[in-house]
């Protein structure tokens, strides 16, 4: 199956997820030709290729709308001309439904984004929904892993503390820690998307999600715990984003009826891989 945006955080681990049948696409989705040449031999798509940071949205929305629409519009495009049964796996997000009236959130909560990289998500579904195509919309609470990379909470949090334990401790620079979120391990949302991709799984709007939040002041001390020097947070008003979601949980009970799909790693083994992966990048003297 054709995966785009297999360079990508998730984009590794779905490779190690899929083995033979990963066909990564190396072209751009904002190629249309490109994309016709890739689809023609392929029996699903997974469309993983965005604008994925939410901070990042804010300060170049174009860049989001682009890539996340138009690229989208490209890879559905794409199938429908060149192979239109194949199944197409739109990697979508948790963030679309805001500030929900239900926590855990089902998948028939109205959409209200608060900000440019949701909205573009958002907008992306409904390109799929009137695509024609048998499409799997998979609504993804935050996941982490080995590889996040520092645009994120997580992964600049385990990057400050790798630096941090080569020179014998300090500050970790941290945003909100008050928001609760419903963290996954990357490896986790991977098995759901191998899962969604059995065509006997009826297409539609499917959250992976746990249903169940942790503050990330909780992440932060969890961390702490796991670093070898003393660390110590501090806000940085700069990593506080324009407009937050104060508790974002997905409601699992969709897609565990469909394919029995439960998180099974434990958010202390993400953390702690997470970090491992980091001290890598970030040797300790």
């Amino acid at each position: 199956m054709l995966v785009t945006g297999p360079a990508g955080f998730v984009g590794g681990h779905l490779r190690d997820e899929l083995g033979a049948s990963f066909v990564p696409f190396e072209g751009d989705v904002l190629d249309p030709q490109a994309l016709s040449l890739a689809v023609r031999d392929v029996g699903a798509v997974v469309h993983l290729a965005a604008e994925s940071s939410v901070a990042a949205s804010w300060t170049d929305a174009f860049r989001a709308w682009h890539v996340n629409v138009d690229g989208t519009v490209n890879v559905l495009e794409a199938v429908r001309a060149e192979r239109p049964d194949a199944r197409v796996l739109l990697a979508s997000t948790c963030e679309v439904y805001g500030n929900a009236t239900r926590i855990p959130t089902p998948e028939d909560e109205p959409v209200r984004p608060i900000s440019p990289y949701a909205a573009s998500k958002a907008a992306a579904e409904l390109a799929a929904s009137v695509s024609g195509l048998d499409v799997v919309v998979a609504r993804a609470t935050n996941h982490e892993g080995p590889g996040r990379d520092d645009r994120f909470a997580i992964g600049s949090w385990t990057r400050q503390i790798a630096r941090l334990e080569a020179s014998g401790g300090g500050v970790l620079l941290v945003g909100d820690l008050a928001t609760e979120r419903d963290l996954l391990d990357v490896r986790d949302v991977c098995r759901a998307y191998r899962l969604l991709l059995d065509e006997t799984v009826p297409g539609g709007t499917y959250n992976v999600a746990s249903g169940e939040t942790v503050t990330m002041k909780r992440v932060v001390e969890l961390l702490a715990g796991l670093a070898r020097v003393p660390v110590q947070a501090e806000r940085d008003e700069a990593r506080v984003r324009p407009a937050e979601i104060p508790r974002l949980a997905g409601d699992p009970a969709k897609l565990r009826a469909a394919t029995g799909w439960r998180p099974e790693i434990p958010l202390e083994r993400t953390l702690a891989d997470t970090l491992a992966a980091a001290r890598e990048l970030e040797p300790v003297s």
